[in-house]
């Protein structure tokens, strides 16, 4: 038995080639067989083929050299072509075709009597599946698909891609490494011309609604200038469209033995998922398994890639909670939690928060990168509009209940640069980050007190000049004259507690981090 790794060696094709081959039924589906781990390593999985497979290739390679379609060659080796195509051939051609004695003697599997079919345990070919019979998944789509952010980084790809576009290079670990415009220009620079634009095209057209024209241009910066004219005139005249939208595109495969193929692509709210079909193949299963939107996108999201990205954090955190807890019946404090929760979401779409974790009264929300806005204003402004919103929503209870009690949202903003990833469950997927920063996050919004926001320097210092001047931030000190405001300062933690007290000493581990209140913008 030959492993898939081997195949690709000796032959020289792609695995998308080889994938490609399996389901026209060229060659039959491997035998995945676990392989021992190695220390310290997770067990892995290897696809074996029968040894007349390699043959099998070589032959197919010969034949398309010859000038014969690929179609044609499947028809002949499954004992489907016509022989009026055979006909319609050249001798030499037909002679290589016909010749069944040829593939035998390369070690493809002869008629056997059944006793010789229970001595042999290795496959022949297998049958060409039917246009309905193809199945598919995240896990098992058969041709080359990937998924990207709208800043065109690289979020999932399955193993037909990463062997198509990468080969043995490893995946970028970090996001701002892992644009495929560079990637897409180089594989669409043997495209024809019109077939570049297509390409090009089909990715743009669902991206450019949250793609502004200056964001993109950014985003070329590391391409050439003929390649970023290229692409600009590509994002100028591809119309933008709806963003639940699929759609198919016809181009020439840039390697030659695959011929043509159809672009599917698909978008969500998380990014645009593009699958290379073969032209031969039918996309009808494809786009009908697509079509089950919500389920793809929660399957494409619990495999993303783990990648190195800067973020901000936000920890919110519902003061005396315990004591709310205990002055309302059970029904009216779930009710108020969950007012909670229904009016700060849309504060967060709004900032383009992701979700993290709520734990009981206490929130986690991530702030990424965008392409139109800076991702740290985002969550600052975001803390800010929940202070506002949380000052409504105590009022409204204060009336109902008659009670003196002030409800305050403690914040805590932190960012730094952090591996992102999924933890998934029989039924769902948690976005994951890991690392000091939410940690630290969650500590500050333990020291906030009475609703206020309180920021890292790390945080407000990766600020532009402008954005810094647009925000009151400073810290509170004593004088004199009793407290005053002082702008645009920091202070270390331990210069604003007693940390000496036992009920600070949670915050021991960051007494020497240097934080400011934000208070308006």
């Amino acid at each position: 038995m030959l492993t898939s790794r081997t195949l690709l060696e000796a032959t020289g094709i792609s695995r998308a080639t080889l994938n490609n081959y399996i389901a026209m039924g060229l060659l039959p589906r491997p035998e995945v067989r676990r392989q021992p781990p190695a220390p310290g390593e997770p067990a892995a999985t290897l696809g074996y083929f029968p040894e007349w497979a390699l043959a099998r290739i070589e032959q197919i390679q010969s034949l398309k050299k010859s000038g014969i379609a690929l179609e044609d060659i499947r028809q002949q080796l499954t004992g489907q072509l016509d022989s009026s195509r055979i006909k319609q051939l050249d001798n030499t051609t037909a002679v290589q075709l016909d010749s069944r004695k040829d593939v035998q003697e390369m070690g493809a599997p002869q008629a056997r009597s059944q006793d010789s079919d229970r001595r042999m345990a290795t496959p022949g070919p297998a049958p060409v599946l039917s246009r309905e019979s193809v199945q598919v998944s995240i896990d098992h789509i058969p041709y080359a698909a990937y998924m990207v952010n709208y800043e065109f980084q690289l979020v999932w790809l399955n193993n037909q891609a990463q062997e198509e576009f990468f080969g043995r290079e490893p995946i970028p670990e970090r996001a701002e490494d892992r644009s495929m415009l560079r990637t897409l220009v180089s594989w669409s620079s043997e495209l024809p011309k019109p077939d570049q634009v297509e390409l090009m095209k089909s990715h743009l057209g669902l991206i450019k609604h949250r793609l502004p024209r200056q964001a993109f241009t950014r985003h070329m910066s590391h391409l050439p200038e003929q390649d970023r004219q290229r692409l600009l005139d590509c994002y100028d005249q591809c119309p933008e469209v709806q963003s639940r939208w699929t759609q198919t595109t016809r181009i020439q495969h840039p390697a030659p033995e695959n011929g043509a193929c159809n672009v599917v692509t698909l978008s969500f709210r998380e990014g645009v998922l593009v699958v290379y079909v073969p032209e031969q193949a039918s996309v009808d299963e494809l786009v009908g398994w697509l079509a089950q939107r919500d389920s793809v996108i929660r399957t494409l999201l619990g495999q993303r890639l783990p990648v190195l990205t800067p973020l901000a954090v936000l920890v919110g955190d519902l003061q005396n909670s315990v004591r709310i807890c205990s002055e309302l019946p059970p029904e009216e404090y779930f009710e108020l939690i969950n007012q909670i929760w229904a009016s700060l979401d849309p504060i967060f779409r709004k900032y383009y928060g992701a979700y993290g974790k709520h734990t009981g009264d206490g929130m986690l929300y991530y702030f990424f990168p965008q392409p139109d806005r800076n991702y740290l204003l985002n969550a600052m402004q975001c803390a800010l509009k929940i202070r506002e919103t949380m000052r409504r929503i105590s009022q409204e209870w204060q009336l109902r209940k008659g009670w003196t009690n002030q409800l305050y949202m403690n914040i805590g903003l932190n960012e730094g640069e952090e591996w992102l990833g999924t933890f998934k469950t029989n039924t769902s997927y948690e976005l994951v980050v890991l690392g000091e920063t939410i940690n630290t996050c969650a500590r500050l919004s333990d020291f906030a007190r009475f609703g206020k926001v309180w920021a890292t320097k790390s945080l407000i210092s990766k600020l532009s000049v402008d954005e810094r001047e647009s925000i009151r931030y400073g810290v509170e000190r004593t004088s004199d004259e009793g407290q005053v405001f002082v702008k645009n300062t920091y202070a270390q933690l331990s210069s604003l507690l007693n940390m000496s007290e036992p009920k600070h000493a949670k915050l021991a581990d960051i007494a020497s981090l240097a934080v400011a209140e934000v208070q308006s913008i």
